[in-house]
């Protein structure tokens, strides 16, 4: 049976077991100003398990990586509008 767990952790990468990175690419679409998404960088990279959040103002866009093994996509949503901004989940 451990040569099968070996096998795995080989493939797998023994050192990121744990790790289970998404993207995802949210519209805040009330995020008009920089002061708004300085707001929203500084809040969301201070959550746990958040490990980039990438701003396109322009397209009121944030592009934000993060451990689903450490955050969901609800519990960032809800800091979102905790915060008083409306967002749509783009694919």
């Amino acid at each position: 049976m451990s040569f099968y767990i070996n096998e795995i952790k080989a493939l797998m990468g023994s050192g990121n077991w744990g790790s289970q990175e998404a993207t995802v690419t949210l519209i805040i679409t009330n995020m008009k100003s920089d002061e708004d998404t300085w707001r929203l960088i500084n809040t969301l990279q201070a959550l746990p398990g958040v490990s980039s959040v990438v701003p396109f103002p322009s397209h009121r866009r944030l592009m934000i990586t993060y451990n689903s093994s450490q955050i969901t996509l609800e519990i960032i949503g809800y800091h979102i509008t905790k915060l008083g901004y409306h967002y749509i989940h783009k694919i």
